[in-house]
C-alpha cells in the first residue's frame, strides 16, 4: 500500500506468560495510512506495539489458517481514520482447528463517528481463545464476535473469551453469535449511553452482552453493568445463559439466568494490560489469571486455504468490515496459453499465494491500489494453471475472454454477469431502532446479498430478481444489475439507490 511504513515482524522478547516485561518492537503507522498486517497459520505475532497516533492512521491485524498467536500486542492512539469501517483485529481461524490471542489491547478507542470496529470474528471456522484484553471506547463495536453464527457458509466457529476488560464501547462490547461460544471472568461496563461515541450514522446503543444468531452460548462468572441500554440482549433468533454473574441492567431475550445476582464489580481483572506498552512488553503474568480453553466451565466444544505471511505493507484497500473475502479462483481451458485478465473490486485483494491444494497467484500477477476505494487485479494464466485471490469487497467489472475461463466464488461456479453487479441498494432503519420496516423489490437484472454494504438476515430472501427482507433498527444492502422496477416499503427506514454505471 503506498505511503505504507515497513513493520518488523519478527518474534522478540519473551511471551506473556513472564511476568517480566520483554523488548518489544514499534511499528509506527503514518498519517492517512491504513496498515495490514497478517498472521498466517502456525505464525506467532507477539510483543508489537502499533502506534496510530499519527491523524488518519489505521491498522489492520488479520488472522487466518489455523494454530496462529497473537500474542502481547498493544495499540496505542485513538483510531481516527474515518475511511469506510474497516475492522482492527480479526481473530478468527479460516480452518478448522484452534488459535489464541492473549494479553491485547485496545484500550484507547476510536473518536465519534469512526465506523471501525475493534475485534471481529468475520469468518471463524474454527476455535478461538482470546483471552486478557482491553477494548474501551470504541465507537461502531467493541468485540463483534458473532458473524461466524450468520449461516454454515460463515463458518460456525467458536469464540472463549476470558479476562476480558470491556468499556464503554457502541452497539455492543461484547457479541456473540454461535453455540459453544462464551465470555468468562470478564467485565463489562458501559457509564452512561453520554460516554460512548457515536458509529458512523451517529447512533449510540451501547449494549453489554449480545446473544445473536444462535444459541448454546454462556457467560460465567461475570460482572456487567451497563447504564441506558441492555446489560444483556438475545436477538435475531440469538439466546444464551448467564451463570454466576452479578448484572446491573435490563435483561431481554432468550437469556436463561442461574445463580444471578446485583452488585456487579466493575474494576478491571488483574491480568488485563491497561495501557499499549503493558501489553507490548508482556508485563502481566496472563498464565496465573485464566483458565485453559480446554478446562472452563459453561464452555461449549473445545476458506483461507493458505499460509499467510505476516507483512507490514499490503495489497489491501477498501472500507468492508470483513477480512479474509471469498476466493475468486480464475481457471483457464487447459488447451489456453498465456490468457489474460482484468478485474476491479471495490474494497481489498490478497493474493492467494500457497495452500496444500487449488490454484495460487504468481508475483507477476498485479493487485494495484487505484486511491479511490478500488483496486484492480491483472494477470496471465494458462498451460493447465489458474489464479487466486481472497477478495473483500465488490467486483464491480471484469475484463476477460469468458469463453476461455471458468470462475469460481466461494466455491460456486459463478459467470462475469453473476460477478459484475455495479449498483447498490441499502435499506437503513437506524432512524427509527425501535420500529420494523418491512420492504420488497424488483429489479430488471440480477441481485444478490451484499454483507459490505449491511446486514444480511435469515428472513432477508433474494429470488428471481425479487428482494424481500426487513430491518429493525439494522441496515440491509444488495447489489444490482438493470434498474429497480418495483418497490414497496413499510415502516421506517432510509432508502439510498446508486446507480454505478
Amino acid at each position: 500500500m503506498a505511503g505504507a511504513a515497513a513493520a518488523s515482524v519478527a518474534a522478540a522478547g519473551a511471551s506473556s506468560s513472564s511476568a517480566k516485561a520483554a523488548s518489544y518492537d514499534t511499528i509506527e503507522v503514518p498519517a492517512n495510512t491504513k496498515k495490514t498486517i497478517e498472521v498466517g497459520a502456525g505464525e506467532t505475532f507477539e510483543n508489537k506495539l502499533i502506534d496510530i497516533t499519527a491523524d488518519g492512521a489505521h491498522v489492520k491485524l488479520t488472522t487466518s489458517g489455523s494454530g496462529w498467536t497473537v500474542r502481547n500486542v498493544g495499540v496505542k492512539g485513538k483510531n481516527n481514520n474515518m475511511d469506510g469501517t474497516y475492522g482492527t483485529f480479526y481473530l478468527r481461524c479460516t480452518e478448522e482447528g484452534e488459535a489464541l490471542a492473549e494479553n491485547i489491547y485496545l484500550g484507547d478507542g476510536s473518536v465519534d463517528r469512526c465506523g471501525h470496529a475493534a475485534v471481529s470474528d468475520w469468518d471463524n471456522h474454527g476455535t478461538v481463545t482470546i483471552r486478557n484484553i482491553h477494548v474501551q471506547g470504541w465507537s461502531a463495536d467493541g468485540m463483534y464476535m458473532s458473524h461466524a453464527g450468520v449461516s454454515e457458509s460463515h463458518g460456525m466457529g467458536e469464540t472463549h473469551v476470558e479476562n476480558a476488560f470491556l468499556k464503554n464501547n457502541n452497539i455492543e462490547n461484547c457479541r456473540l453469535g454461535t453455540p459453544g461460544s462464551y465470555i468468562k471472568d470478564s467485565v463489562i461496563h458501559v457509564e452512561s449511553q453520554d460516554a460512548v461515541p457515536s458509529n458512523q450514522s451517529g447512533q449510540v446503543n451501547a449494549r453489554g452482552l449480545w446473544f445473536k444468531e444462535q444459541s448454546g452460548m454462556k457467560a460465567v462468572n461475570c460482572d456487567i453493568s451497563v447504564s441506558g441500554s441492555h446489560a444483556v440482549f438475545a436477538s435475531d433468533n440469538g439466546s444464551g445463559t448467564l451463570e454466576n454473574c452479578r448484572v446491573e441492567g435490563p435483561v431481554n431475550g432468550e437469556v436463561e439466568q442461574v445463580n444471578v445476582s446485583g452488585s456487579p464489580d466493575v474494576s478491571p481483572p488483574g491480568s488485563v494490560p491497561m495501557s499499549a506498552e503493558e501489553a507490548a512488553s508482556g508485563e502481566i503474568d496472563s498464565s496465573s489469571n485464566t483458565s485453559s480453553s480446554s478446562n472452563t466451565d459453561g464452555d461449549g466444544g473445545t476458506e483461507d486455504d493458505g499460509t499467510d505471511q505476516q507483512s507490514g505493507d499490503s495489497n489491501e484497500s477498501g472500507d468492508q468490515t470483513d477480512g479474509q473475502g471469498d476466493l475468486l479462483e480464475l481457471v483457464p481451458d487447459e488447451s489456453a496459453s498465456s490468457v489474460k485478465y482484468e478485474f476491479t473490486v471495490e474494497g481489498s485483494v490478497r493474493k492467494r499465494t500457497s495452500g496444500d491444494s487449488g490454484h495460487v497467484s504468481e508475483e507477476s500477477d498485479s493487485v494495484t491500489d487505484n486511491g479511490d476505494g478500488t483496486v484492480t487485479v491483472t494477470g496471465v494464466a494458462g498451460n493447465g494453471y489458474g489464479d487466486a485471490f481472497f477478495v473483500d469487497g465488490a467486483i464491480t467489472a471484469m475484463d476477460l475472454d469468458e469463453s476461455v475461463w471458468t470462475l469460481h466464488l466461494a466455491g460456486n461456479e459463478v459467470s462475469v454477469d453473476d460477478l459484475t453487479l455495479p449498483n447498490k441498494l441499502v435499506i437503513d432503519g437506524g432512524n427509527r431502532p425501535r420500529q420494523a420496516c418491512d420492504y420488497a423489490f424488483e429489479v430488471s437484472g440480477s441481485v444478490r446479498k451484499s454483507t459490505d454494504l449491511g446486514s444480511v438476515q435469515k428472513n432477508d430472501s433474494v429470488s428471481d430478481g425479487t428482494i424481500t427482507g426487513s430491518v429493525f433498527g439494522g441496515k440491509d444492502g444488495y447489489r444490482f444489475s438493470g434498474d429497480v422496477t418495483g418497490f414497496d416499503l413499510d415502516g421506517p427506514a432510509d432508502i439510498r439507490v446508486e446507480d454505478g454505471s
